[in-house]
């Protein structure tokens, strides 16, 4: 079977729900967290490892898995990547203690997120500019109903199958990718792209790590999903437990949070072609700042109303929203040749950023909404930061990321 033969509605429905299937193993289980620390009979604070150890493994998994497809393609890396994630997701079905689920998801975010890269690199193999921005913003688009649906869905089904059963769910799910996949994706890897020896991929990865254009949107990425990360930590026992929210409720909350998101990738693909993506990074970072200003002065003078909570995070997910698409459609432009090892690097940073935010978090955590407004504004404040050190290049001209310096485009 050749590319050719696939319709664009195949190509848009199987990279929205690979990209998405990180996002959607991720929340499904938020509304069951509380119930899940009963079970174990361990405080919310220590739950929390499940977030921040699937986030660390995601973080492990996006950065091999983009040499791996170089070396091995797209496909296979893909299909093995899969089934980790199926035998790991039975694995926390059955679970027995909460080291046991902490180590599955460890191995479940190593085996399913290295459909973050490859759908991406897939976007980049086959399709030109203008229509990697369009499909990007589809995509985002699309990723949003995830976070948006998997809540309510979990809260829907937590009391009919358990949270066992909602592992369960995930596993069938990977299974039918899996298939799909092995039966109708073909091999999309160019055939100029050569697998680098561990020599020049640890010079790649430096040269990458010195590469100010590189770092500019993997910093971005990383600090404008940490602004809303320490929400996915924190809000289930914090709306459930501190303002009394039902599992459904809490899920409808959170699905709405959700929604600026899709609001801002919906603007995201509406504007980058009139505006381009540095200048909406450039408003999205704005918004974001004036998100976690109104979050700390609502939550101090309304401390007891959830929506001091979810209206300022509205706004922090618009930005969330226009940003993510926006970085990933300029950083990998100059890198052609090595798309699935930069694309590697680049999600690797904003997850490994993501795991140091929840981490934090968790250390933080004390049943209020302070940790939540202490590391959303940090993670904020780091955004503006790294946005405008990094804005110039060492020359003093200013980056533009459609047309990369020649230094650039050979890394």
């Amino acid at each position: 079977m050749t590319q050719r033969l696939l319709a664009p509605w195949f190509w848009l429905t199987l990279l929205t729900v690979l990209v998405g299937l990180p996002r959607l193993t991720l929340d499904l289980h938020l509304p069951a967290l509380p119930a899940m620390a009963d079970y174990f009979h361990t405080q919310d604070s220590q739950l929390q490892l499940v977030l921040t150890l699937y986030t660390l493994g995601s973080a492990i998994s996006l950065l091999v898995s983009g040499p791996l497809t170089d070396r091995f393609g797209r496909r296979p890396v893909l299909l093995a990547g899969l089934m980790l994630y199926v035998l790991a997701t039975v694995t926390c079905a059955l679970a027995d203690s909460l080291g046991v689920l902490v180590i599955a998801r460890l191995f479940q975010a190593l085996g399913g997120c290295c459909t973050t890269v490859i759908g991406r690199v897939i976007v980049r193999d086959y399709f030109d500019r203008d229509e990697q921005a369009r499909l990007l913003g589809l995509i985002s688009m699309a990723m949003a109903v995830s976070p948006m649906a998997a809540p309510v869905l979990g809260s829907l089904l937590l009391p009919l199958l358990g949270w066992r059963g909602l592992f369960v769910l995930l596993g069938g799910i990977g299974c039918a990718l899996c298939l799909v996949v092995q039966r109708r994706l073909p091999e999309t890897r160019p055939p100029q792209v050569a697998a680098a020896p561990p020599s020049h991929l640890l010079r790649t990865y430096s040269q990458l790590l010195r590469d100010r254009y590189f770092l500019r949107y993997a910093l971005a990425i990383g600090c404008a999903y940490s602004t809303y990360f320490p929400f996915i930590s924190e809000s289930s026992a914090l709306l459930q437990r501190s303002f009394d929210l039902s599992p459904s409720a809490y899920a409808l909350v959170f699905a709405a949070t959700i929604s600026g998101y899709m609001l801002g990738a919906n603007l995201f693909r509406r504007l980058v072609q009139r505006f381009g993506a540095d200048r909406l990074i450039s408003v999205a970072i704005g918004l974001n700042v004036l998100g976690s200003i109104l979050l700390a002065l609502a939550t101090a003078l309304l401390p007891q109303a959830w929506l001091a909570i979810v209206v300022p995070m509205v706004v922090i997910m618009v930005s969330v929203g226009l940003t993510m698409p926006a970085c990933q459609l300029s950083v990998l432009q100059p890198y052609g040749a090595i798309a699935g090892t930069a694309s590697g690097l680049f999600f690797f940073i904003q997850m490994f950023v993501t795991a140091l935010s929840s981490w934090a978090t968790g250390l933080l955590s004390d049943g209020t909404s302070q940790p939540l407004v202490i590391m959303t504004s940090l993670a904020s404040a780091l955004l503006v930061t790294s946005w405008l050190i990094l804005r110039k290049t060492q020359s003093g001209r200013e980056q533009s990321p459609s047309h990369p310096s020649p230094s650039q485009a050979r890394v």
